[in-house]
Order: C-alpha cells, then structure tokens, then sequence
C-alpha cells in the first residue's frame, strides 16, 4: 500500500477511533537537556508536544538508557550511556505512561544497574517492558487495560550489549523463533498487542532487507503494529496486510555529542496510532526536531513540515519494493566498508585486559558477528565483493547520501 503523507494521516479504515497511542523514539537527555530535567524545567523542553502526548489515551516512547548512579560501564564496543535517576521526571511531567527498554544501551553498567533502573521507574508509577530481573522476565509481555481494552506491549533488541540470561538482568534479546512464539501467545491475551523493536543500521534513513522481513513476521505472528527504532534517524512506515510498520520513529530526545553529526540526529517523529476496535484505523504523524540551541523539542512547519512530509513519503514507497530496498542496502554496505574492514584486520586475542585498546578491539569483534544488524553488513557485503557487484552500487549511493540528509534524490 502506497502512502501519501500530504496532512500528516494515513486512513486504513472508514471508522472513528475509541483509542488513541502515541509513541515516539529515543530519550537519552545527557547534556544540557538532563540539566533542564534536574532543574525541574520539563515543562520547558516538552512545551510545544506536551499537549500531544496528554491528548492520548496512552503514550509510549524507548528509555536509551539506564537510570544510575552507578560509575562502573561494561566493557563494550561504543559508548556507555547513563541517565540521573532524577531524569525519571521528564516521563511524569510529559505524561508518558510506558517505556520499553529493550535496547542496546540499558544494560550499559551492568545487571545491577538494569534493575536500579526498574526500580526508580516502578517507584514514580511508569509503566516498562522490555527488559528485567532474567531473561524470563525480560521477555515477559505488560498488560494494562485502557477504555476495557487488554493491551499488550512487548520489547526486543538486537544481540549487542546488556542483554538479559536465565541468571542476569537485562533487555530482551532478540531470539526470533522464541519472540514469535511470544507475540503469538501474547495476541491471543490481549486486544490490542504492540511489538517495539530496537535494531537495524544506525543513520541509515532505510532498513535492511533482513529488518524488514523480521517486522513483516512479527505482524504476521499477532501485532497489532510494530514500532521500530535504533537508527537514530527517521525511516519509512509500511502498512503490511492493514498491520502499520513504523520502521524507525528516529531520537525523540538524544542531546547529540561531538561524536555524532549529521542532519537527521535531532529530527524524527512521533506517531499517532488511532484504534477502532482492536485494529488502527488511522496513524497521524507527528514530525518533531530537538532544538539544541533553545533545548526545547520542536513541531515542524511550513516548508520544512513539508518537505519532511516529501521526504517520508519517498522512503516509504522504496521499502515496498523488495529489489530497491535490497540495492540500497547494498549501497549502504559499501558506504561503510572501509570502517567494518579496518576491524577485521586487527588482531583481537589473546586480549589484554589490562589494555583499553585490546578490549576494545576484542569488543568490536564481538560486536561485528554476534549483532544481527552488523552481521548482516558485514556478510552482505562480502557477498558484493565476492559478485564483483561493487560497482553496482555506485548510483544508488548516490541517492543513499541524499537521503541521509534528509533530502528526496530528485531535490
């Protein structure tokens, strides 16, 4: 089903909403964000979208972090990220009832840390799924029931870091058999059941073939919608067999630091899910950027609504065609080689753990092959060099570095 994006709603059904969800994407208030938070300022970063959020029946967004006090990270590839327990109050003050956090970045300082962070969400009454005690528990779907409807919510996350063990705490790992299994159990529980998924590239403004496949298989298995995320950057929405596939609503609230740039960082979405019965019957989208200058999050409009409206609308058209989202992703392998290609040729054992430089590297490695999202590349990629497709690529990642602006090929 090709969408127009025109007003911002995309109508699946003739029918008028009893229930309305909002989600939105990454909260990770770091910098001078958290400051505000700390300070008791909430209310001025959320100023222009609070009424959105307050306006639905229940509202949900992915916590990028753990909530601790705790100085000791985990040895991982990439930064460890941690959040003031304090921050808690920008979820009450905002409204915000549900939190998943299933991601890559909750079980940054350790087990202890993920059930610090459970705790300080239990105690001012936010609601989370996603991740736990064990994996038992993590695993588990959160049940709560708004205008007598049963609503399920369930959170999976790519094998990074921080996930969870039959004897450790953390996120629920993404365990494809099991986590069908689960959402088909769940489905026939609940009314309305939601899978939030954190995986895929980062920055890349498309998802992979495999990404696409996966959330095709979670509808197929009982969702009522799948709602994507990890990229860091708005992707595209796909309503597959009347099932809305947001494939990444982008940062909702992520301070952006020297190590990251980009267009696309601070801009994302937040999405309206409008049900009639247990099924959508319309998605309003929700364009928003954060503003770091004013440290407020920011509705668009104008030209620059518009041409994000253009923009949605040309990158969810491509993720209907099975051979354009292939040829992009293969762009995108190549885009990144050198980088994937420079770790492989380090050598990562035997590993000084006395050695930064040696962990990080026995890290990288980990990462690389035990992650779905970077063993996909990686192996993809081999795939076109093996080919000789490389050269292939070439008009494609042309259009791929438009994107990656934000910008539609043809402007």
């Amino acid at each position: 089903m090709k969408i127009k994006f025109s007003d911002g709603k995309i109508k699946l059904k003739n029918e008028i909403s009893d229930l309305s969800m909002l989600f939105a994407g990454d909260l990770c208030p770091r910098g001078k964000s958290g400051e505000l938070i700390l300070e008791g300022k909430s209310s001025q970063i959320l100023r222009e979208i609070i009424s959105q959020v307050k306006n639905c029946n229940t509202a949900a967004l992915n916590l990028e972090a753990p909530l601790t006090n705790s100085e000791t990270a985990i040895d991982k590839s990439g930064p460890p990220l941690k959040l003031n327990p304090d921050c808690v109050k920008i979820l009450k003050d905002g409204g915000w009832q549900i939190v998943s956090c299933a991601n890559n970045h909750i079980g940054d300082y350790g087990p202890d840390a993920v059930k610090e962070t459970l705790r300080h969400l239990d105690a001012s009454g936010i609601k989370h799924f996603g991740a736990g005690v064990d994996l038992e528990t993590a695993s588990k779907a959160e049940f709560f029931t708004v205008n007598k409807k049963k609503i399920a919510f369930i959170g999976i996350t790519e094998n990074e870091f921080g996930t969870a063990s039959a004897s450790k705490a953390g996120s629920n790992p993404l365990r494809i058999l099991k986590n069908i299994a689960k959402i088909k159990e769940t489905a026939e529980l609940a009314d309305i059941t939601i899978v939030m998924y954190h995986g895929g590239n980062e920055y890349n403004p498309l998802p992979s073939p495999r990404v696409v496949e996966l959330c095709r298989a979670f509808a197929d298995a009982g969702a009522s919608a799948v709602i994507a995320g990890h990229t860091h950057c708005p992707q595209g929405i796909e309503i597959y067999h009347e099932i809305p596939i947001v494939y990444s609503l982008g940062n909702f609230l992520f301070d952006s630091q020297a190590e990251y740039s980009g267009y696309n960082w601070n801009y994302g979405y937040m999405s309206k899910l409008g049900f009639s019965g247990n099924s959508v019957a319309e998605i309003e989208i929700i364009p928003i950027n954060y503003s770091q200058s004013e440290n407020y999050i920011r509705l668009l409009a104008g030209t620059e609504l518009d041409e994000f409206m253009k923009y949605m609308e040309y990158i969810s058209e491509i993720i209907l065609s099975e051979e354009e989202i292939k040829a992009y992703f293969d762009a995108w392998c190549m885009r990144g080689i050198k980088g994937y290609f420079s770790a492989l040729g380090k050598e990562f054992y035997p590993t000084d753990w006395k050695s930064r430089d040696s962990i990080q590297q026995l890290m990288g490695m980990r990462n690389i092959f035990t992650c779905e999202a970077h063993c996909e590349l990686i192996t993809n990629t081999l795939r076109i060099l093996e080919e000789r497709r490389e050269n292939k690529s070439s008009d494609y990642l042309k259009n791929l570095e438009v994107l990656c602006q934000g910008k539609t090929p043809e402007s």
